[in-house]
Formats: C-alpha cells, sequence, structure tokens
C-alpha cells in the first residue's frame, strides 16, 4: 500500500514539475507549434535579416526554429529556438533598424541609377556585411537593396518592392552571367559581393548579357526544360491514393508533374508516403520551373496537375510549392519538402484533414469534372 502511494505521489510530482515548466514560459514566448500574426512578425524579421528564407506564412515550423537558434547564437542569447521576450526585442530592434536603413537607401536610389551607386560606394555598406543567400520567395529590406543594386547595373528594370519574384531571379541570372558566376537565379556571396563592387564602381553589365540570359531560360511559350507534353485526356486515370497510387510508389522513385495552365513540367522525388505524398524538387531547374508555374512565389495555393507515376500512367492530383520541414536534396534550391495529393474518400478526408485536406479534395474532383464531366462521388 505504502509503494503505491510512494507511485501515485511520483506521477503527481512529475506532473506539477512539467505544468511549472510550461507555465514558466512568457506568454509572449512564441516557438516550434505556434501559429499566428505574432508568428508572422517573428519570421518577417528573421527573413529581413537573412536568416530565414521563403516568406512568412505564419506558421512556427522546424525552418523557424533553426532560424531563431541562428540569431540567437550570432547574438549571444541561449540558442533554444524559444523566441522569449529578449529574443524577440532584440530581433525586432534590428530588424527595424535594417530596414530603416533600406529605405533611407531606396529614396536616394530612386531618383536614378548614378545617385544609387554613390549611395552603396562602400565596398560592404550595401549588404552589411551580411552575405546569406536571397532567394525566390524572400522579402524584406535585403530584397530591396538587392532589386536596387541590380538596378544600379542596369540587371533590374521592375519596381523595387521587397519582394524576390520571377523578374529579381531573371535579374540575378542576368548579372551572374554578366560576371561570368553560375547562373542560378540564388543571391549568394560571390554574387553579393560582386553587386556590391560593381555599383561602387558604377559599372552597367553588357547588353550581350541579356541575350545570354534569355537563352539560358525557359522560353515563354511555356515548354518545360524536362520537354515533357501534356497527356492525352483519354489516357488519364482516376486513380485513389490508398487504392490505386501508394501501394504502387516506393521512396526515391520520381513523379513527373505537369502543369496544364501553364504547360510547364517538372520533375520530383518522393520523399514519404502517409496521407498523401511529400516530395522535393530533383533538381534546381525542377525548383526553378516549379515556382515559375506558381507565379514566381512559394505559396500553399492550390494548382490543379497532371501526375506521371513512376509506372508511366497518368492521374490527376494536386500541389503547391511552398517549402516545409524535411528534405533531403541539398542543391535544389528547395529548403523543405512539397505535398502532392490524390483523390481520397471524402468522408475519410474531413474526418482527418478536415482543413487543407479537403481543400485540396474539393480540387481535384473539380479538376476531374472538368475534364470529363463526371462528378466523383466517393
Amino acid at each position: 500500500m505504502r509503494k503505491r502511494s510512494f507511485f501515485l505521489f511520483g506521477i503527481i510530482l512529475a506532473l506539477f514539475v512539467s505544468m511549472s515548466a510550461a507555465s514558466a514560459l512568457d506568454k509572449s514566448t512564441l516557438y516550434n507549434g505556434c501559429n499566428g500574426e505574432e508568428v508572422k512578425k517573428l519570421q518577417q524579421a528573421l527573413i529581413d535579416l537573412g536568416y530565414l528564407g521563403g516568406y512568412a506564412d505564419g506558421v512556427f515550423g522546424r525552418n523557424t526554429e533553426n532560424a531563431v537558434r541562428k540569431f540567437q547564437s550570432k547574438n549571444h542569447l541561449n540558442s533554444d529556438g524559444l523566441a522569449g521576450k529578449k529574443t524577440q526585442e532584440l530581433l525586432f530592434a534590428k530588424a527595424s533598424s535594417s530596414s530603416s536603413s533600406s529605405s533611407s537607401s531606396s529614396s536616394s536610389s530612386s531618383s536614378s541609377a548614378s545617385s544609387a551607386s554613390s549611395s552603396t560606394a562602400g565596398n560592404s555598406a550595401l549588404f552589411g556585411g551580411n552575405y546569406a543567400t536571397i532567394r525566390i520567395g524572400a522579402s524584406g529590406s535585403r530584397v530591396r537593396s538587392l532589386q536596387q543594386a541590380l538596378s544600379a547595373v542596369g540587371a533590374y528594370s521592375g519596381t523595387v518592392d521587397g519582394k524576390f519574384g520571377s523578374k529579381t531571379q531573371e535579374a540575378v541570372k542576368l548579372f551572374q552571367t554578366s560576371e561570368k558566376l553560375t547562373s542560378d537565379g540564388l543571391a549568394g556571396k560571390k554574387t553579393l559581393q560582386a553587386l556590391e563592387k560593381a555599383v561602387s564602381s558604377g559599372k552597367k553589365i553588357k547588353a550581350s548579357a541579356s541575350a545570354g540570359s534569355v537563352s539560358s531560360t525557359s522560353s515563354s511559350s511555356g515548354s518545360s526544360s524536362s520537354g515533357v507534353s501534356a497527356p492525352d485526356s483519354s489516357s488519364v486515370k482516376l486513380l485513389h491514393w490508398y487504392n490505386d497510387v501508394k501501394p504502387s510508389l516506393r521512396n526515391s522513385q520520381h513523379l513527373q508533374i505537369y502543369d496544364p495552365s501553364t504547360k510547364l513540367s517538372w520533375t520530383l522525388k518522393i520523399l514519404s508516403r502517409g496521407r498523401h505524398c511529400d516530395a522535393e524538387p530533383l533538381t534546381r531547374e525542377d525548383t526553378d520551373t516549379m515556382v515559375k508555374a506558381f507565379g514566381g512565389v512559394y505559396t500553399w495555393d492550390v494548382k490543379k496537375v497532371y501526375v506521371r507515376l513512376p509506372n508511366g500512367t497518368w492521374t490527376i492530383g494536386t500541389t503547391h510549392d511552398h517549402p516545409h520541414d524535411a528534405n533531403t536534396i541539398k542543391d535544389n534550391g528547395f529548403d523543405g519538402h512539397l505535398c502532392v495529393h490524390f483523390l481520397r474518400n471524402m468522408a475519410e478526408t474531413e474526418e482527418l484533414d478536415p482543413n487543407y485536406g479537403v481543400t485540396n479534395q474539393k480540387a481535384i474532383r473539380s479538376f476531374w469534372k472538368s475534364l470529363t464531366g463526371e462528378d466523383i462521388d466517393i
């Protein structure tokens, strides 16, 4: 009886300690699993300072936690991945300072390319020594500085809006080609340093670089690097995820995606299979093509696509291009994986995935209806 009492006491004590630890967190602390506007503000500050890629989606996941840890480590804070009061105050202060500096630079550079050149005369003034890679989907003050520099050297003629879309990416590629750098559209350390040097010296890129850049990108007709044609509608089968598709797939196999709205296609490598298929772009070129199909941004918006399975069969599905969580390919320019959804029973989806899962199932049913005129009644 005494042993049982000690056992119960131990359980109660453990629960008390656990509850005390949880309550010890300040209510303003943000951590992995949180979501909402406060997380979005946190992410935007991390993006502006170069600690986080992509865009602020308001979901505190693994990538956001790692970005918080990096910021904390660099600023001599406890690197626990918890965005508490001290972390947030310092982060927002630094982001605000960076934004103010960028705004001042923007106003001076907008008058003319020459004034932009003079305002960044210092070899490392433009990016403040922060050479973290800036890529498509990013936003904030660092992107504005990038666009200003590209404009100053004659590579960019778009709006300086702080949003890294397809036009900014093409400008980066154009500049990289002119400087004989790897033309991957990623503004990494070598590219940013070369830009600082070019701006401070008043250099303008050569017109011939433009031709080389255009020839290296996808054509405006929409044909993709993989050259995959649209499947004949009569050959597309309506396949069920659990009954037909999932049993036929293996991890590391490839899926071919064809987007009928843009006539672009790209290849994905299967990462895992649960209630949908997790996958990642096979190459950097596949990432670029996919993001181009989504309008040059990372988004959770659902796209209706044809999917060619490893056995050669075409079916329909939906996908997005927002990188999140785990990935295995480190040189494809995509920091995470994405999801490909296939047909499931609606009742099962409503029970297990009532939000985003149902959105995808409705899109699949709408797609099939537009192709065949038939309703899916499962």
